[in-house]
């Protein structure tokens, strides 16, 4: 009887431990689960999406680490504790000064901090503020290279369902739309470079940064069909430029039309000016529409970041005084407590809730349910998610043999697969293809399109198609020539297409992408009397210099063959240099096409740009005159 009840305590004794480590390793297994690498965050649809593929909305603040690295975690951690769902940190990134830069291990403990404190994390250099104009700037090209330091790299690595990489504070100075453009795609090219191109990159306006030309919507809107390949969050200033509250309604709903992701990068108010921002201040602060700020991005479901936590030159710009979070200034009052403000609306990141549920499991019922459920979504095989980017750049440069040519480089950014599953990439377009990367032959002037096509393991699939911009080289007489004729024979032999996922056929544009329609802050002078429309625009001037483009609309129904346009100064300026067509003459000019921009299809337009000289005072735009203007 003795041996029969020590039975059956050792049976119950072997029981509940049993059932204690099956309770311990559902618990363990949840935790793995929810722990184990996470996606990458993407944009989607004109939305910012975490790691889970669900919608997030930036609640927060700019910590400016720069200005006081030993304060930086704990505003950070405060931040959090007050409401906020993410925080954008401004850091010293100028490698030309390495004894100021941020080091890997402070930026490993920033990273830290905004993840056990549940934040989403913005890292944004803040000293090439004002390139080109202002004084100390560095220089945006190496915005880059900073990111790709052995400690740096290595602190940011495998974090990109966690932070966002910024590519610096209000970096750009006054310019054209058309500059503007031009510098980002330069600026971006080295972003594509892996690993930076799994990350969210962050860009911001020109203008320090508020975007008061529209520059960064134009190009938003051209890169509209590559916001999720490209991965990029456009970021506003709202200050001086804002005063309106109508102002600030009318731009964050122009990106909600374009379905471009924006975030409100900095506001306050009243206005920020960053150091290297040396210009003419009002006599008065303006009093800014903080409320409508908020108020406008809620209604658009836009981000926003209140400047800045604390250390400010203009105390009405801290949210608290003297780091201390228990003295919420007016502003941080607004911020934080309003009905629009960061308490009320912020939501965090779902990455986040996840592991806090799977973590506070205590009942083994549960926790089994849990894991069998987990288990069962593991053996579920999910498809692939296909995504690239792509870079068209000339690689054969006037004077050479087959001068004009070019290489596009695809690489299959973004592309991932939701089981982890091991994929296998098919590009329709080369024999030179290969893996996660491929690379084309371009020709000066073409579009192309491009298919990827990725495969995992169990055999599920995904295809994504995404068009080429072209490049422009234009050489002149004889190597023009040459382009042409070399670039109609290659169309012909890319126009073909094949069902066949390995393929290596490529379809074509057989003509010329038009330019984007930029917005322009200047005159110009429109003539429209016969099949197109000819306009004048002033892009830039200064004391004795401008720069201009001349565009030509097709708005008849049939295809323009050649064409010739004339300009006149009547205040002696002077042409000194033009790309994008032939000039001839000395006031008056004219310009005519090249071989590659001859022939306008309807509703398309040609577009030549040129750098000139002039008196004292305002650029003037002349009227544009020639055979097909009348």
């Amino acid at each position: 009887m003795k041996n029969a009840n020590l039975n059956k305590f050792s049976f119950l004794k072997t029981t509940l431990a049993l059932a204690a480590a099956v309770c311990a390793f559902s618990i363990v297994a949840q935790q793995a689960f929810a722990l184990s690498p996470l996606a990458p965050m993407t944009i989607q649809d004109g939305k910012l999406r975490d790691s889970y593929g669900k919608p997030f909305i930036f609640r927060g603040v700019t910590v400016e680490q720069n200005l006081a690295p030993e304060k930086a975690l704990q505003a950070i951690r405060d931040a959090a504790a007050l409401g906020a769902n993410a925080v954008q940190v401004e850091i010293n990134g100028n490698e030309y000064e390495r004894e100021r830069m941020i080091t890997g291990e402070q930026l490993r403990a920033i990273i830290e901090t905004c993840k056990t404190s549940r934040l989403i994390c913005v890292l944004e250099p803040n000293d090439v503020a004002g390139y080109p104009d202002a004084r100390g700037a560095g220089i945006p090209a190496t915005a880059a290279s900073f990111w790709s330091w052995p400690d740096i790299r290595s602190a940011i690595e495998g974090q990109q369902a966690h932070i966002i990489l910024g590519f610096g504070n209000q970096y750009l100075s006054p310019m054209s739309p058309y500059e503007y453009m031009a510098r980002m795609d330069t600026y971006l090219a080295d972003f594509l470079q892996y690993p930076l191109n799994t990350f969210v990159i962050m860009i911001d306006g020109s203008g320090w940064g508020q975007d008061a030309d529209n520059a960064m919507y134009e190009y938003a809107k051209t890169r509209a069909s590559q916001a999720r390949s490209l991965n990029l969050l456009y970021s506003v200033d709202m200050f001086d430029a804002y005063t309106n509250p109508e102002n600030v309604r009318a731009y964050i709903e122009s990106f909600s039309a374009i379905k471009a992701p924006l975030v409100i990068g900095g506001f306050a108010p009243t206005p920020y000016y960053h150091p290297h921002n040396v210009g003419p201040r009002p006599a008065v602060a303006y009093d800014l529409p903080e409320n409508f700020v908020m108020q406008y991005a809620e209604q658009f479901g836009v981000g926003y970041f209140g400047w800045s936590w604390s250390g400010n030159t203009k105390s009405a710009l801290d949210i608290v005084t003297g780091y201390n979070a228990s003295t919420l200034t007016n502003w941080g009052n607004v911020l934080f407590n309003d009905a629009n403000g960061i308490k009320t609306t912020a939501k965090r990141a779902s990455i986040y809730d996840n592991i806090s549920s799977s973590s506070s499991s205590t009942s083994s019922t549960s926790s089994m349910s849990s894991l069998s459920s987990s288990s069962s979504s593991v053996q579920t095989n999910r498809p692939p998610i296909a995504e690239f980017v792509a870079s068209n750049y000339p690689a054969i440069f006037c004077g050479s043999p087959n001068a004009g040519q070019g290489k596009i480089t695809a690489r299959a950014t973004g592309s991932y697969d939701p089981d982890g599953d091991q994929l296998t990439y098919f590009w329709n377009g080369s024999a030179t293809a290969s893996g996660e990367t491929a690379t084309f032959t371009s020709w000066s002037g073409y579009s192309y399109q491009i298919t990827l096509t990725v495969i995992d393991s169990h055999g599920a699939s995904a295809s994504v198609v995404h068009s080429v911009s072209p490049f422009y080289l234009d050489c002149p007489f004889s190597s023009a020539s040459s382009v042409s004729s070399s670039s109609s024979s290659i169309r012909s032999s890319l126009s073909s297409s094949s069902s066949s996922v390995k393929s290596s056929s490529r379809s074509s544009s057989s003509s010329r992408t038009s330019s984007s329609s930029s917005k322009t802050s200047s005159s110009s002078s429109v003539s429209n009397n016969g099949k197109a429309q000819c306009s004048y625009q002033i892009q830039s001037q200064w004391s004795n210099g401008f720069t201009a483009a001349i565009r030509v609309k097709n708005v008849s129904t049939q295809p323009i063959s050649g064409w010739s346009v004339n300009w006149k100064y009547a205040d002696n300026s002077k042409v000194t240099n033009l790309w994008n067509a032939n000039l001839s003459g000395a006031n008056p000019y004219t310009a005519t096409n090249l071989n590659w921009n001859s022939t306008i299809q309807p509703g398309q337009l040609v577009e030549f740009g040129f750098q000139g000289s002039k008196p004292a005072g305002m650029a003037i735009a002349p009227i544009v005159t020639g055979n097909i203007c009348q």
